[in-house]
């Protein structure tokens, strides 16, 4: 997948380092949540199935067990 760069500023990069802290997620569990929830507020077909697409569920990914050659089922 492609890396994002974007700038913002100083104060709003600490801030979404301690939301991520906060809720004990990577920050791409928090940007994919962040993501995933404006577009269904948007499009109210927008069905998103992590597993169907990763093989593994949310809980999976947010827990880094993926990248243990566990597949979930």
């Amino acid at each position: 997948m492609e890396e994002l760069h974007f700038n913002c500023p100083a104060y709003l990069a600490q801030r979404f380092w301690l939301l991520c802290a906060e809720r004990r997620e990577t920050p791409g569990a928090v940007l994919r949540d962040f993501m995933m929830s404006e577009i269904s507020r948007t499009d109210a077909g927008f069905e998103f199935d992590l597993k169907s697409i990763t093989g593994f569920d949310a809980w999976a990914i947010r827990q880094g067990q993926q990248g243990k050659g566990a597949r979930a089922k």
